[in-house]
């Protein structure tokens, strides 16, 4: 078990091919340097009939995340590469997962993941696994029957203060391009500081990414709730694009970091993307989603969504 300060979240969402519906199952890890360390299950649903959240917290006694064979297990609840099943008060999942075979997707430099900072790290197993099974919350069933997700891993010694992460798992008119970006703001003190542009996007069988600090200088992004705009020129490569929601189509919810206070996470999974790419790997195009990741961790309250977990 690693010491704190540390928090680890194993994630998945997948989203429905033909409608506006998503689910995001998390099993998360908590090492503040002041309390005591929990463990906590979180599901969600985005659903034209009402989105819908819960979250149960258990002893950390009662989690067991396994690194060989990439297991997380809280209370009955288990979440791996190939399956999710559990159950909580108000909510039961069990979920087949199929790997696409597609390459994990690691969006920093080799370095930064050996690196104290970023104190934050990310990395998607599969970005276009399948998902296939049955999902009940709070009375409300969900039939998956190939629906399209990720599995994902984030680790870190503390929450990155404030950004806007994205991830696309197959484009309406590009099933199987992907995209994975984050703007991310850093801190000095209680001053945030300007936000860095890292992505990664796979297309016809090539990839561009940006990983680095350094790489960060040819790109842009700029994000307000509930628009974020992006961009990246590096020699011949080019992508210009955008990530939007509204407030309808959010859920809101609270994250304890490891120094003690809360962030406050505004999360769609059923978000739009548009985005444009040329260059010498890539023929010109346009590219859109309807069922793009658009989140933001801020310290700040939104009056336009509730929290609901």
């Amino acid at each position: 078990m690693a010491k704190a300060p540390y928090y680890e979240s194993r994630f998945i969402r997948a989203n429905d091919p033909d409608t506006a519906r998503a689910v995001w199952l998390r099993e998360t890890l908590l090492l503040p340097t002041v309390g005591e360390p929990v463990a906590d299950v979180w599901v969600m649903v985005f659903d034209p009939s009402g989105h819908r959240a819960v979250k149960q917290q258990f002893t950390i006694a009662e989690a067991a995340f396994g690194y060989d064979d990439w297991t997380a297990r809280i209370a009955s609840t288990v979440l791996d590469d190939t399956a999710a099943f559990g159950a909580l008060a108000d909510a039961r999942w069990d979920l087949a997962i199929t790997a696409s075979g597609q390459e994990p997707v690691r969006v920093l430099s080799d370095r930064a993941y050996q690196a104290r900072f970023p104190t934050a790290k990310t990395s998607v197993r599969d970005p276009l696994a399948r998902f296939d099974g049955h999902l009940e919350i709070s009375g409300h069933g969900v039939d998956i029957d190939g629906w399209t997700g990720s599995v994902n891993h984030n680790w870190g010694t503390r929450h990155t203060p404030a950004y806007a992460y994205g991830q696309v798992c197959g484009f309406d008119n590009a099933p199987e391009a992907t995209l994975e970006i984050v703007t991310a703001r850093a801190a000095l003190g209680p001053v945030l500081l300007p936000g860095v542009t890292l992505f990664v996007f796979r297309h016809e069988g090539q990839q561009f990414a940006v990983r680095s600090i350094r790489g960060s200088l040819q790109s842009h992004g700029r994000y307000a709730p509930f628009r974020w705009t992006f961009g990246a020129r590096v020699g011949e490569q080019m992508i210009e694009g955008e990530i939007t929601t509204v407030p309808s189509d959010v859920i809101g919810l609270t994250y304890s970091d490891t120094h003690g206070g809360v962030k406050y996470c505004y999360n769609s999974a059923i978000a739009n993307c548009r985005i444009q790419v040329a260059g010498k790997a890539f023929e010109r195009s346009e590219l859109v989603s309807r069922r793009a990741m658009f989140e933001i961790l801020t310290d700040d309250r939104l009056d336009s969504v509730p929290l609901l977990a």
